[in-house]
């Protein structure tokens, strides 16, 4: 298995109570998910209409780092959301190749 190597700029989220979606990439085959807030939050992967919901989607407890392949058409943009159930702090994407 290869290190996790960052293949493009690092985007964030402002965690709160209400869904909000940033484009992570426009091709890739992980992404570094990290949630610098202070409560769980979920996250989804998708299009440009991507949402997340309370107790869906996949959960990252605060201060983890998961690295994760997103399952989306190979070369098609790649979005991610993220809920928690308030305000709590950012959620970093980072895509890249690797674990």
């Amino acid at each position: 298995m290869k290190p996790f190597a960052p293949a493009k700029t690092t985007k964030n989220i402002d965690v709160s109570g209400s869904s909000q979606s940033v484009l992570v990439a426009n091709a890739l085959d992980n992404v570094r998910v990290m949630n610098d807030g202070t409560a769980t939050a979920w996250i989804a992967f998708g299009d440009s209409t991507v949402t997340a919901a309370l107790a869906s989607g996949i959960p990252i407890g605060p201060g983890v780092t998961e690295v994760l392949s997103p399952i989306t058409d190979k070369g098609s943009p790649v979005y991610a959301a993220a809920i928690a159930a308030g305000a709590t702090g950012k959620i970093y994407f980072t895509p890249g190749i690797g674990i």
